[in-house]
C-alpha cells in the first residue's frame, strides 16, 4: 500500500507540472484505483522480467558461448571491451542475432546502432498497452514508445523522479506532456494519461535496474569475459539496447561492473 501511495504522489506531482488540476472526487477515486491496478500489474511484469533476465542459458546458448570463448582464446587481449565487442561481431553471434531479431547485421556495432529495432519497439508497445490499454491512436502510441526509450536512456545511471525531480520533470514535460498536448484537447483525459505515464516512468527506471543486476551478477560469477558474453547471449536485444545508451564499449562495461542506484537486496521479499 505504501508503494501505491508513493505512485499516486508522483502522479499528482505530474498534474501540477503541466498545470492541470483535477478537483472532482469521483475522478480522483477512479485514478487511485487505476494506479493501484497498475502497481499490481507492474509487480507481475517485474517478476517475469527478472526471471527472463536471470534465466540460465539453454543447451544451444551454451554451445554458442563455447564457440565464442574458443574464438576469444585466439585473440591477444580477449577481455578488453573492444575485443569483447569484436567477439559479438563474429559469425556465430550474428547468426544467433538473426534468429532472435529477424534481420541481418554486418557486425555488433550495426546492431547497436539499429536500436531500438522494430521488433523491440513492438515488444515495448505491448508492455505499455498492458498499463494504458489499446485505445490510443497510432500517433499517440509513438509518443509513448519514444518516451519509454528516452526514459531508459535518462535513467541508465540510476536517476529517478525523487532524487532528480527537476530534471525528471523537464524530460517528462518536453518528451511526453508537450507532444501529448498537441495531440489531445481533452483536458481530463489528457491529465489521466500524463499521470499514468508519470507513474510508468518509475517502472521504466526499474527495468534498467533489473537488467543491470542480472548482468552485474554474471560478471561477478563468471569473470568479465564469460560474464559479458553470457549476458549478450541471454538477453541480446536488451543488451544491445543498453549498449546504445553509452558512447563506447569501455563506458558500457564500466557501467556493468559498478553498482546501480539500488542493488536488488529485497528481491526475495518482492517475489513473495
Amino acid at each position: 500500500m505504501k508503494k501505491t501511495t508513493c505512485l499516486i504522489l508522483v502522479g499528482i506531482g505530474v498534474l501540477l507540472l503541466v498545470g492541470i488540476l483535477v478537483f472532482v472526487v469521483p475522478i480522483f477515486i477512479e485514478m487511485f484505483q487505476e494506479i493501484q491496478q497498475m502497481g499490481e500489474q507492474h509487480a507481475e511484469h517485474k517478476r517475469a522480467l527478472r526471471q527472463y533476465a536471470n534465466e540460465p542459458l539453454t543447451v544451444e546458448q551454451e554451445k554458442l558461448l563455447a564457440q565464442l570463448l574458443e574464438i576469444a582464446g585466439e585473440t591477444s587481449d580477449p577481455q578488453s571491451p573492444e575485443n569483447l565487442e569484436t567477439l559479438l561481431s563474429t559469425e556465430p553471434y550474428l547468426t544467433y542475432i538473426k534468429t532472435q531479431d529477424g534481420d541481418v547485421y554486418a557486425d555488433f556495432q550495426t546492431y547497436v546502432a539499429a536500436m531500438p529495432t522494430l521488433t523491440h519497439r513492438n515488444v515495448v508497445l505491448a508492455r505499455l498497452q498492458e498499463f494504458w490499454g489499446t485505445e490510443a491512436e497510432l500517433t499517440e502510441q509513438e509518443i509513448w514508445v519514444d518516451y519509454y526509450y528516452i526514459m531508459r536512456d535518462w535513467s541508465k545511471t540510476g536517476k529517478d523522479a525523487h532524487n532528480n525531480g527537476k530534471e525528471f520533470k523537464e524530460v517528462l514535460q518536453r518528451h511526453l506532456a508537450d507532444p501529448l498536448m498537441k495531440q489531445d484537447s481533452g483536458t481530463t483525459e489528457l491529465a489521466s494519461k500524463i499521470v499514468k505515464m508519470g507513474v510508468i516512468s518509475n517502472f521504466i527506471i526499474e527495468e534498467n535496474e533489473v537488467f543491470h543486476h542480472a548482468w552485474h551478477r554474471r560478471l561477478q560469477n563468471y569473470g568479465t569475459q564469460e560474464g559479458y558474453l553470457r549476458s549478450a547471449i541471454a538477453t541480446p536485444a536488451e543488451f544491445a539496447l543498453m549498449r546504445s545508451f553509452f558512447e563506447d564499449a569501455a563506458t558500457f562495461e564500466k557501467w556493468m561492473t559498478e553498482p546501480f542506484r539500488v542493488e536488488e537486496d529485497t528481491e526475495a521479499q518482492e517475489n513473495k
